[in-house]
């Protein structure tokens, strides 16, 4: 019996640095690659694949030199993709010719906080071109969620946060980490923002 879902991790690319990043521990150690387009498609094909995972480790699945192709080639397989991204450094006309390669799927965007905060973590995020990218998701009716996790910095902007979304039609989703140290300066003060996964 074959699994309905698969994950792939297209790319080690990434514009962020994020603190708690392996990729951000390796910084200068990491070969840049790409899972090239073949290999994804001998995949799905020799399978009975019905769902795609599209997320990172130590990459942004946006950064892919062929994320559109690839896009293109689930839709033609009937696959429907769910991809987390972070959106940030893409222009949109890159974004509305992504969104119109596709009938069926969901982009997740992980940025937490809003503009005055959300670069306190996701380093070097563009949150305006993220925010953009939501927002023309949104426009085209397509499957947009904003995914928030909760920080000492930003914990005091989820009803702002959500609000905002609720403004453009994107669907809010509150994440807690389960990465946090006793100590750690980032954690929320609020226990239910980081007792919750527990």
């Amino acid at each position: 019996m074959y699994s309905e879902k698969v994950h792939f991790e297209l790319t080690r690319r990434c514009l962020l640095e994020c603190p708690k990043c392996p990729r951000t521990d390796l910084k200068g150690n990491i070969q840049i690659t790409d899972l090239p387009v073949d290999v994804i498609k001998t995949v799905i094909q020799s399978g009975n694949y019905k769902k795609v995972l599209l997320s990172g480790n130590l990459g942004d699945p946006i950064y892919h030199p062929k994320l559109i192709d690839i896009i293109k080639f689930f839709d033609t397989q009937n696959v429907f993709f769910i991809m987390a991204t972070n959106g940030s450094g893409k222009k949109l006309d890159w974004w509305k010719e992504f969104y119109n390669s596709y009938t069926h799927g969901k982009v997740v965007f992980g940025v937490d906080g809003l503009k005055n905060t959300a670069h306190m973590y996701r380093k070097n995020i563009d949150f305006d071109s993220s925010m953009a990218a939501m927002k023309l998701g949104a426009i085209l009716g397509k499957d947009i969620v904003w995914q928030f996790i909760p920080f000492s910095f930003n914990e005091h902007q989820i009803e702002a946060a959500q609000a905002l979304a609720k403004t453009y039609g994107i669907t809010f989703k509150l994440r807690v980490s389960d990465r946090w140290n006793e100590n750690d300066p980032l954690r929320p003060k609020n226990k239910q923002l980081y007792m919750e996964n527990t």
